[in-house]
């Protein structure tokens, strides 16, 4: 693994240079933005880039449709990996979900910090419940996993809503809740270990006062690096006008856990957890997320 000085120029003559390790996901990711950024236009920006500045002390934000050219020194070839296509539609009607990807959405050290954060409360993490409260039997067969409610009493909540809300017009915009704002924020850190899932479901339900208001979901996700697990994709469920939804074959987008993104979509859209396979068992070697919702009460 070496140093790479990588320079960065946007339309208009913006350049900025940082300094990345050879296999950083980020140094990827500028690479494919670089050739999504042809398929921008006017009514497609691209993607949100979050590049980390000064050790991590601030960061420069772009859309990835503006982006022209990336220089290395020394020089890196990148392999294309795969990736999944959002909203693949096997049958006229399909409607792709929508969802907002925001990489490096913590600075490098918050996401250590949080990390270290959940190890040290191990022992405070509680059985997953569907909805918040006491844990029923049935509670398993439609979610495994543990949480840690604390989470939302410290300095974490804070950080995580002032992040967000530097996001939300982006957010808000891209899945459709124009001039959103929210009168409330739920928060809370999940750990998936081996043979963990969440079953498709919904966040919100207009018939349930406890989930009536929730608007938009958001997942954030950081573990240890490399990744020690697999499986834990998110799966999100497209409105498919043809079949019945979780049909074999139905329109569905799957997003594999990347350290320190964050992933926000409509809290009415079904989704699911894929099955977490995790071979030492560790505790520290869980996915954790840090996972919420935005509620509009008066919506």
């Amino acid at each position: 693994m070496r140093e790479i000085q990588v320079e960065v120029t946007l339309k208009g003559g913006q350049c900025r240079t940082i300094v990345l390790p050879s296999d950083s996901e980020m140094l990827h990711d500028l690479y494919v933005s670089l050739a999504n950024a042809q398929q921008s236009g006017p009514m497609d920006p691209g993607t949100i880039v979050q590049l980390p500045l000064d050790d991590g002390q601030s960061a420069w934000t772009f859309m990835s449709g503006s982006l022209i050219s990336v220089t290395t020194r020394p020089p890196v070839l990148v392999q294309p990996r795969e990736v999944c296509q959002p909203g693949l539609q096997n049958q006229p009607g399909g409607i792709a979900p929508a969802y907002v990807c925001i990489d490096d959405f913590l600075t490098p050290d918050e996401n250590v910090q949080l990390l270290q954060y959940a190890l040290e409360n191990e022992d405070r993490f509680e059985g997953s419940t569907v909805i918040s409260g006491a844990k029923t039997a049935q509670d398993d067969f439609h979610r495994k996993s543990r949480v840690l409610y604390a989470v939302g009493e410290g300095k974490w909540r804070k950080i995580f809503m002032n992040r967000l809300k530097l996001h939300l017009p982006h957010i808000a915009a891209t899945l459709g809740f124009d001039d959103f704002t929210f009168d409330k924020d739920e928060i809370q850190l999940t750990a998936s270990n081996d043979g963990d899932f969440f079953r498709a479901h919904s966040d919100s339900n207009r018939d349930e006062a406890a989930t009536a208001s929730r608007t938009i979901t958001f997942v954030y996700y950081f573990h240890r690096l490399p990744k020690p697990y697999s499986g834990g994709d998110l799966l999100l469920y497209g409105n498919d006008t043809v079949r019945p939804v979780l049909e074999h074959g139905s329109n569905v987008t799957a997003l594999a856990p990347k350290n320190n993104c964050l992933v926000s979509f409509a809290s009415h859209q079904l989704h699911e957890v894929d099955m977490v396979r995790c071979p030492s068992g560790e505790f520290a070697d869980s996915r954790f997320t840090v996972n919420g919702w935005l509620r509009r009460e008066n919506a």
